[in-house]
Parts: structure tokens; C-alpha cells; sequence
């Protein structure tokens, strides 16, 4: 199965999704709805980086042909290479199929450890959360006139001794 062809990038693919959501009412409202025109938008550093990958994954796609020389010359290896990349073209396929396939799966597998990272982050966020909300709790119940440790505080107080009742004389 192939997720990403030739046909399919991934901006096509989440417009197709942000349309669908859009249609249900399921699309949160736009994040940059409200900032300056000369401010650019925060970008989000896992969807950039999959939609590089997903434009490079075909390793049978040539790159633009580009020469450094100027004029006549430059012309005739322009044409030159393209010739080449035409006449070579199914061998080039064929040498570079496997890498294509790995090219995909590498792409799927960062997909999902990125969807991954979102939602661990979320997760520690919450958990963040929970845990200030547990301190301040305990705050507001223990008594004004003992002094209120965190938990951190609690770890590195040392313990309580208990007095020892006073000897003896020895007769």
C-alpha cells in the first residue's frame, strides 16, 4: 500500500481532511484568525518535516536539471542530460524501487512517532496540571500554623526525633 505517490502530497491530503472536519463542524477555529498580517503563524516543526519528507520520497523523481555554464554550451548539456535521464529512465526506476518503498515506510513510521511526541507531550501537560492542583489541595488543608513543604521541600527536610525522656541518676 502506498500512502504517498506521485499524486498525493501531503498538503492535498490535508486540505481533503480540513475540508471533511470543515463539512462536520468538527474543525476548531483557525489558530492565526487573529494575528497582524506582518506576523507569520507559529509552525508546527512535526508537520513540516513530514510534509519535506513526502515531498522527496521518490528517489526516481529527478531533480531540476541545472548547469553552470551560460550560452550555447550550456544549452547542449542542458539538452545532454535530459536525453540521458529519458533514455535512463527505466533503470532508474528499477535500481531505485526498494529505495522508494523504504523512502515510504520511513516517512509512516515518523508520522506516527510524531503523533506520538503530540500526544505524550499532552499527557505530561495534564499530568503537570493534576499535580498542582494535588499541591495546592494539600496547601489549603493543612493547618496555618505549620509550615507548608512541597513535595520536594518534604524529601530533603530531616526527620522528626522524638525527645527521650530524661535518666535516671544511678545510685
Amino acid at each position: 500500500m502506498r500512502l504517498f505517490g506521485k499524486d498525493v502530497t501531503a498538503k492535498k491530503l490535508l486540505d481533503v481532511v480540513k475540508e471533511r472536519l470543515s463539512s462536520r463542524g468538527l474543525l476548531p477555529p483557525s489558530e492565526d484568525a487573529g494575528l497582524d498580517p506582518g506576523v507569520e503563524a507559529p509552525v508546527d516543526a512535526f508537520a513540516f518535516a513530514v510534509e519535506a519528507m513526502a515531498e522527496n520520497v521518490d528517489a526516481t523523481k529527478g531533480l531540476p536539471i541545472e548547469t553552470h555554464r551560460d550560452g550555447l554550451s550550456g544549452q547542449a548539456v542542458v539538452l545532454a542530460k535530459q536525453a540521458f535521464r529519458k533514455v535512463g529512465q527505466l533503470f532508474i526506476n528499477e535500481a531505485l524501487a526498494r529505495q522508494v518503498v523504504f523512502n515510504g515506510h520511513v516517512l509512516d513510521g515518523y508520522s506516527q512517532l510524531s503523533a506520538e511526541v503530540v500526544r505524550l507531550r499532552g499527557r505530561i501537560a495534564e499530568l503537570e496540571r493534576a499535580l498542582e492542583a494535588a499541591e495546592h489541595a494539600r496547601a489549603t488543608l493543612v493547618n496555618a500554623k505549620q509550615p507548608v513543604l512541597t513535595v520536594s521541600q518534604e524529601a530533603e527536610a530531616p526527620p522528626k526525633r522524638r525527645a527521650k525522656a530524661p535518666r535516671k541518676p544511678r545510685l
